[in-house]
């Protein structure tokens, strides 16, 4: 009996074993496609205009920011869109211009064919401010939008003027060749994406939706041209967003009668105490991780860019999942691809050393999966706490995430082919978004949001993001126009095809 069982494992890992190989053995080369004709495109006199948008200090600030700033800001955002019109005539004359929320630019580019919806192109003008005490660590001043050493410097080269400025050139030599898409192209370029896009666009969403309007897709910021930022790959990796987290901040409050510290309650009586603890349970319950949706569907992309042991784990994620997830979960960036994650980002309680507070609060913001709702993110967390003592309450500002995008569709075929033919040896896969983008606006009126910008980015250059020394380079910015170029001109022979 003993040795059927044996002879039975035998055969059963023999079997598992075919099959593991036969999957990793059928995984095509990477398609790495090479580049076609190269576009006629002045890499130089684009980074110089790049250079002149970044010396427009356009930052926005939060509420509560300081008047002056908020008045130099304003001038920053007219006087850019000023600049925008005298820099791209044949673009300006083209399309129609709307403003919204004062300084969001909305730009219709009217297409032959009335029939067909609209593609939408976005950017941001906003920046982020520079943080206090940084600005002598430059090498070149944040706004000085110098072209030094190969690169163009300045905040926002990267997020997101350097990628505005690429859309708006290919247009501008796209519209000098004669050149009128079939399907109108909308521009949005918002003036507030890093403080949420309410006024811009959001309000163009809505303004879109009152008209009747439908998008046919919609591509924004998110992924980048990724060089040695995936372990085991060493192709440069095009990373398409097709979906977005959400995100929503709880409220985490806790209560006691307070009373002088020489005389004090146990300590997981006070109000701090209870709220130390309170945090505790919550960051005890992790939310379901999983290698599933978008992330999975990048994993799979990637089996045929990875060494063979590495391509036979991808290319069998039915046996392979939980040692992926265990790998990913040892990367707080690699982590939040799989999982709702939990950030205690604000804590408050107490006024003087002597003084027990009656009151301690903390806020906790949550990046929502998209597995997960933000109604279930409260009844997990209050079920996590478990103290009716101790308020948990949503605050303002709730997003769900969003929906995942079609990879099988014309957006998404369009893009890859683009970069395929401006980035060769470039390998694009979709993954999903952790952060939030101004695109989030258009879910209602599209199916297809993808998000990416033509952008290399290697390991020394993701702290620039945000940061110090953000920069691109002059020879990028010639790829990133004409990838746009042919971006737009795929997308018409798409149409003339049909």
């Amino acid at each position: 009996m003993l040795k059927k069982i044996l002879a039975g494992a035998g055969a059963a890992l023999v079997l598992l074993i075919a099959v593991v190989l036969g999957r990793t053995l059928t995984i095509p080369a990477a398609d790495l496609a090479a580049a076609g004709a190269p576009a006629s495109i002045d890499a130089e006199g684009a980074a110089a205009r790049l250079g002149e948008a970044l010396r427009f200090p356009t930052i926005s600030y939060q509420r509560g920011a300081e008047p002056g700033d908020v008045a130099r800001s304003a001038a920053a955002f007219t006087g850019f869109r000023s600049w925008m019109d005298a820099t791209y005539p044949a673009f300006r004359e083209a399309t129609s211009r709307e403003i919204f929320g004062e300084h969001t630019l909305l730009y219709r580019w009217e297409g032959a064919d009335a029939s067909l919806d609209p593609v939408l192109l976005m950017s941001h003008i906003d920046v982020v401010p520079i943080a206090p005490g940084t600005e002598g660590d430059w090498e070149y001043p944040p706004f000085s939008g110098a072209i030094a050493e190969g690169y163009v410097w300045g905040r926002g080269a990267i997020d997101n003027k350097g990628s505005l400025i690429a859309m708006v050139e290919a247009a501008e030599l796209l519209i000098k060749r004669g050149f009128r898409p079939q399907r109108t192209i909308l521009f949005a370029f918002g003036h507030d994406e890093e403080v949420g896009g309410g006024e811009g666009n959001k309000a163009i969403a809505t303004a879109l939706q009152e008209r009747g309007i439908r998008l046919h897709w919609v591509k924004d910021e998110g992924g980048v041209i990724g060089h040695g930022l995936l372990p085991g790959v060493s192709v440069p990796v095009a990373t398409i967003g097709v979906a977005e987290k959400g995100s929503i901040s709880l409220d985490i409050i806790a209560y006691s009668k307070g009373g002088h510290s020489s005389m004090p309650s146990p300590a997981a009586q006070t109000a701090i105490g209870k709220l130390a603890i309170a945090l505790e349970r919550i960051g005890d319950r992790p939310f379901t991780s999983r290698v599933d949706g978008a992330t999975r569907n990048m994993i799979e992309a990637l089996a045929p860019a990875v060494p063979f042991m590495q391509r036979a784990v991808y290319a069998n994620l039915w046996l392979f999942e939980p040692v992926v997830r265990n790998v990913m979960e040892g990367s707080p960036t690699a982590a939040a691809q799989l999982q709702t994650t939990i950030a205690p980002t604000i804590i408050e309680g107490g006024n003087k050393e002597n003084v027990l507070p009656q009151q301690a609060r903390a806020v906790v913001n949550f990046r929502i999966h998209p597995r997960d709702t933000a109604e279930g993110i409260v009844a997990h967390v209050k079920r996590a706490v478990d103290d009716p003592e101790i308020d948990v309450e949503p605050l303002a500002g709730i997003r769900e995430a969003s929906a995942v995008s079609s990879i099988e569709g014309e957006g998404y075929r369009l893009i890859t082919q683009a970069i395929g033919e401006n980035f060769p040896g470039t390998i694009s896969v979709p993954y999903l978004v952790v952060g939030g983008t101004d695109s989030r606006h258009y879910l209602p009126l599209t199916d297809n949001v993808f998000r990416f910008i033509p952008i290399h980015m290697g390991p020394d250059d993701t702290p620039r993001f945000h940061g110090t020394n953000e920069r691109v380079s002059v020879a990028n910015m010639g790829e990133a126009v004409a990838f746009y170029v042919r971006l737009m001109e795929m997308m018409d022979e798409a149409d003339r095809a049909r």
